[in-house]
């Protein structure tokens, strides 16, 4: 009897998935795959975003660090007292028992901006020896463009925002440099054909050195020991006083918004130029807020958006502002914000409402000057 019955239940119809059962698990399927897609569309534009934005914040910081760092060495010249009186009889590198038969005057009233090339019809040496009396200028991106066009510079570089700032700098390398192994030591650049000061640190009222005498001159490993031989604490010929080689630094935002860095330096043909370095993309504007001690004390007196060359040597400090967009567009983002840019209203440019974008400002105290002064 349990036998049959259970043949019996064996035999009958067998029950499973219908034609409903199976459109519904299909539907509940593709909702979850529709959900999970979503989800991972989502989040695959939330990390875009992020990793656009950390890049947009690490392009304004790196150009910021790199601006502040240059400003805060402006007026370093090694050993050398400053400020620097380019002809001083005694201390100058301009001095007439130094440059032989150069001729150094009358040199241009407004200093050149693209200094060390002979551009101006003086020997570069010339011009590095006065620019060391202005180790600072700055303007606007067109003075650059008209220096450019004018070849001053020597050199292929791209087309400034003319109405973003610039700034120029002039100063000694900050690690000592030399024959043999003194730059490896060091870990600073060899000694090639370029221009290069030397401060002496030897006082003897026989040979008339009393110490102080500052050097400017072109030399390269051959020649570098015969040709700056200043000694260094001590009246020892052996000892030589650290060389430093010249730095003439122009910075500025070109036209497809990015920091560009004019160096001096040695060019591919032979010559002196300024060689161009892309730094960071995405930068719209550069300003610049000067603090100027006109009573010597070490205490701003004024503030001013435009430096004058006049003004120059009056800096006691800089506020740098600058404006850092995303290099992507975003979609369905518009940017409307009117900022505050240098104490100016600055709107985002017709056309470039989808950028993200970032205001960066840092204060910076100008040591060298400030130092002195107190």
């Amino acid at each position: 009897m349990t036998s049959l019955t259970a043949s019996r239940l064996s035999t009958g119809p067998q029950s499973g998935f219908g034609l409903i059962e199976f459109i519904i698990a299909l539907a509940l399927g593709t909702v979850i795959i529709l959900g999970v897609t979503t989800l991972f569309a989502d989040s695959s534009r939330a990390l875009t975003e992020i990793n656009r934005a950390g890049r947009q914040i690490e392009n304004s910081l790196y150009a910021m660090d790199i601006l502040a760092k240059e400003l805060e060495l402006i007026d370093y010249w090694g050993e050398a007292s400053a400020p620097i009186d380019a002809d001083d009889p005694a201390y100058g590198a301009l001095r007439a028992m130094e440059i032989g038969a150069l001729e150094t005057g009358p040199f241009p009233e407004t200093p050149p901006l693209c200094v060390g090339t002979g551009a101006t019809g003086f020997d570069p040496r010339v011009e590095l020896g006065w620019a060391m009396e202005y180790p600072l200028l700055a303007g606007l991106g067109s003075e650059v463009d008209a220096a450019v066009a004018r070849d001053d510079c020597r050199a292929g570089a791209s087309t400034s925002s003319a109405a973003a700032a610039y700034v120029a700098i002039r100063r000694a390398s900050t690690c000592a440099t030399g024959s043999g192994l003194v730059a490896a030591d060091n870990r600073c650049r060899e000694v090639d054909d370029f221009f290069y000061l030397q401060t002496n640190g030897c006082y003897d009222e026989n040979s008339g050195l009393s110490g102080g005498e500052v050097k400017l001159h072109r030399a390269d490993s051959a020649d570098v020991e015969s040709t700056l031989s200043y000694s260094r604490y001590r009246c020892d010929p052996n000892e030589l006083a650290p060389i430093y080689r010249y730095v003439s630094r122009i910075y500025y935002v070109n036209q497809r918004n990015q920091l560009v860095r004019l160096s001096l330096n040695k060019l591919e043909s032979g010559g002196h130029g300024y060689v161009p370095e892309t730094l960071a993309d995405g930068i719209e504007d550069l300003q610049f807020e000067w603090f100027i001690d006109d009573s010597g004390d070490g205490q701003y007196d004024r503030v001013a958006n435009t430096l004058l060359y006049t003004d120059a040597g009056n800096v006691v400090g800089a506020k740098i502002w600058l404006m850092v967009r995303d290099i992507h567009p975003r979609t369905n983002y518009q940017d409307s914000t009117t900022y505050t840019l240098a104490g100016s209203d600055w709107t985002v440019p017709e056309g470039m409402e989808s950028y993200s974008r970032t205001l960066q400002s840092r204060m910076v105290m100008l040591p060298n000057r400030v130092g002195r002064r107190r």
